[in-house]
């Protein structure tokens, strides 16, 4: 863009495009890293929709590692044998 106070460009396709991104992935960070339970939502806004945490937990992003690991073995282990038969 065209700045004429100092008459040449001040901003180019690349800094409104970084801009525009960095905006991006900070509005999808704080949304699924902030915990957002603090602000109060009346009972119709609670049942209209589903909560973040029941979000991550349909995600897997709840459950603790050693029980991701355990079910990534046992599905590994089911591979295993069907492979075999």
């Amino acid at each position: 863009m065209y700045d004429p106070s100092i008459g040449q460009e001040s901003l180019t396709t690349v800094d409104v495009l970084g801009v525009l991104v960095g905006h991006i992935l900070f509005g999808v960070g704080a949304t699924l890293f902030i915990d957002w339970s603090w602000i109060p939502l009346s009972p119709q806004q609670k049942e209209s929709g589903r909560s973040l945490k029941e979000i991550k937990k349909s995600w897997g992003w709840d459950e603790p590692v050693d029980n991701k690991i355990e079910s990534l073995n046992n599905e590994n282990k089911n591979s295993i044998t069907r492979n075999n038969n």
